[in-house]
């Protein structure tokens, strides 16, 4: 078989030189752009050019042995003609890459190549215009596809690209030429071929070019169209397939908001990538709360591992915005998915600095819809109470909010917020009524009071606002707790005193408190008004006391005299039996209460003979002889003595005077 052309020139020009224009199937001349016909003259209907159409075609669904038939075919007709020279290259080049051929084989196929790309080349880098014509007929996208990748391989690029231009690859149904053309098109960037083979999808291996797109192919705006089409397009996606997109989603540089929308289509298929995969890698990143809102929609109302609802959870509660929060605990309350919240979910509602306090009332509203057992109520509310989250301004409302939650706390919980918290400053008082309203057991506080007046570090004013409050609870105090409250000197003296009042009304006993604090108070601390409270109700008065009393403490002088009368009656001895100790003028001097009065007063004489007066009038008991630094001695003898040396005080002078000793 022969086949011969008629030399084409330009009916405008004369030109010689010609493109094929495949929309209008005509050459344009190159020189002034005129469309023509070119003709050719066969002397028989069957032209080698459709066996060599055809061997090409063999070759592109990898029919080897018809590929080689046909090829012998071509070679009977004209071994010499372009067209068997290319479909001879074609054949070897298939052979050595698919052919499953030996060593030995290939090297022989090598060297058929060799001579035939010689051939080729030989007839010129470019197209002829009998291969221009050739091209021309096969009109066929897998024949062309096997020519592209052909002169790609030999580097023949003058060649591919003739071919390339115009090339549409959406008709080729060779899986295996798509296989091979995909790869081609990544390595060239050829991404516009690569779309049209991928949309071709019934005729690729959806899975491996899925992995191309994702692994090789640079981030554009239609990647993440493509994956989402290839994904929906293919029904088998298993879980095996996982890891692929999950090794995408981690490792790829590709714009985030893309990954997520690619998980959001992942999400109805077994494939989809863990949640904490697109926990760390999408949704942490995402801004937008809305593409967040969506996915986490997607991910919910699939059916989760109990380890990702922990997952979303955790995001929910600890890290994405307040409307993403609540959408989220709607979603996840309303799916069929297990959902446990613990203490620490609360905690973590309550600590974010970012939500207000409306805010976290409404989530932890949320969150109450799910089965919490009530010893989480406590954990969560008692640590927010005692830990110190927030102002107390914003404290206040939130707990008036948590305590409606609950009829009851642990006491302990209780105790420790009055003993040692101090984030609320002046609203602890109110805070602390608001937590005796509640159901406590009252009776486990009998010393959280006494504790609280001993130990606490508050300021002075929220001191005593809850020890009031406390005591308006009715907790007890013991004395000594007292007696401290007592000495509070930053609080008015009628403060403490109405106190003291309460205190006594809760049962504490006078008697004890007295002994403490006429021991404890400093004489520039002594206050009238509460001694005076406290001498109206004791129903006894030791030594120590009525001693410190009369020689040591400064009271009201109308207050003195009768209170040393009254405390006179309560004291198991007279002025005179009690036996005093003291230190005067470098003398050690032991001596009855009275004598140590005498010398030791340093109020006014007035005052000083209404006490000596109070003292049984003292003339008597004064003359008792005293010990002086070991040595027994007349009393009157000592003050004669001491007068003599001229240290006696006026009041001391006037005392010895009214008691006859001078």
């Amino acid at each position: 078989m022969s086949v011969s052309y008629v030399v084409q020139k330009c009916t405008s020009c004369a030109g010689t030189k010609f493109d094929y224009d495949k929309e209008t199937k005509m050459w344009k001349c190159l020189y002034c752009g005129a469309l023509i016909e070119r003709h050719e003259q066969a002397d028989t209907m069957f032209t080698i050019k459709n066996v060599v159409r055809q061997s090409l075609l063999d070759i592109a669904y990898k029919r080897m042995s018809s590929a080689q038939n046909n090829l012998v075919e071509c070679k009977k007709i004209d071994s010499r003609y372009v067209g068997t020279i290319i479909a001879e290259l074609a054949y070897e080049m298939n052979m050595i890459v698919n052919g499953g051929i030996s060593k030995s084989e290939q090297q022989n196929y090598f060297a058929m190549m060799k001579k035939n790309y010689m051939a080729l080349k030989a007839m010129g880098d470019s197209p002829t215009e009998e291969e221009l014509v050739l091209y021309e007929f096969f009109d066929s996208a897998e024949v062309t596809g096997v020519l592209i990748l052909l002169f790609d391989s030999m580097n023949a690029i003058p060649r591919r690209d003739v071919l390339l231009k115009d090339y549409d690859a959406s008709e080729v149904y060779s899986m295996d030429l798509n296989s091979n053309l995909i790869n081609f098109a990544v390595k060239n960037e050829k991404y516009d071929l690569f779309d049209q083979i991928l949309h071709n999808a019934d005729n690729i291996n959806k899975k491996a070019v899925m992995k191309t797109l994702l692994l090789k192919c640079p981030y554009s705006e239609s990647k993440a169209e493509n994956v989402i089409f290839l994904i929906e397009k293919e029904d088998e996606w298993t879980e095996d397939d996982r890891k692929l997109f999950e090794s995408y989603i981690s490792d790829s540089m590709d714009d985030v908001v893309a990954k997520c929308q690619i998980a959001a289509a992942l999400c109805k298929t077994p494939a989809r990538p863990s949640v904490e995969c697109l926990m760390d890698h999408v949704i942490s990143q995402l801004k937008d709360s809305q593409i967040v809102y969506e996915l986490m929609s997607s991910l919910i109302s699939d059916k989760l591992l109990d380890v990702e609802t922990a997952t979303i959870v955790n995001y929910s509660v600890f890290s994405c915005e307040y409307d993403i929060c609540l959408q989220n605990l709607r979603m996840l309350y309303e799916s069929d998915n297990f959902v446990e919240l613990n203490s620490n979910h609360f905690k973590g509602i309550l600590g974010r600095e970012d939500f207000d306090t409306e805010n976290k009332k409404s989530v932890i509203d949320e969150m109450l819809k799910f089965e919490i057992p009530e010893k989480v109520k406590y954990r969560f509310i008692s640590d927010y109470l005692c830990d110190g989250y927030d102002e107390p301004d914003t404290r206040l409302d939130l707990l008036q909010y948590l305590f409606s939650l609950t009829d009851e706390l642990p006491t302990n919980s209780v105790e420790k917020y009055i003993l040692n918290c101090m984030t609320d400053k002046e609203l602890k008082a109110e805070i602390i009524k608001l937590l005796f309203e509640m159901k406590l057991n009252r009776s486990f506080f009998h010393q959280t009071l006494s504790n609280y007046i001993i130990d606490s570090t508050d300021a002075f004013d929220v001191k005593k606002e809850v020890i009031y409050q406390l005591l308006q609870a009715g907790l007890k105090v013991n004395a000594n707790a007292c007696a401290v409250m007592l000495l509070m000197q930053n609080m008015p003296a009628e403060q403490r005193t109405e106190l003291l009042r309460m205190a006594k009304a809760s049962g504490v006993n006078y008697d004890d408190v007295i002994d403490i604090y006429i021991s404890s108070v400093q004489p520039s601390q002594f206050e009238s008004s509460i001694f005076g409270e406290l001498i109206q109700s004791v129903s006894r008065i030791s030594n120590k006391i009525l001693f410190r009393y009369v020689l040591e403490l400064h009271d009201l002088p109308a207050a003195k005299v009768g209170s040393i009368s009254k405390m006179l009656k309560l004291c198991y001895l007279s002025p005179e039996m009690i036996n005093c100790t003291i230190v005067y003028n470098q003398d050690r001097i032991n001596c009855n209460l009275i004598q140590a009065y005498i010398l030791l007063s340093t109020e006014n004489v007035q005052t000083a003979i209404g006490v000596i007066d109070a003292l049984e009038g003292g003339k008597g008991s004064a003359s008792i002889d005293v010990d002086v630094s070991g040595a027994r001695c007349k009393f009157k003898k000592y003050i004669a003595m001491k007068n003599k040396m001229g240290v006696l005080s006026e009041t001391t002078r006037a005392l010895c005077v009214y008691c006859k000793l001078l």
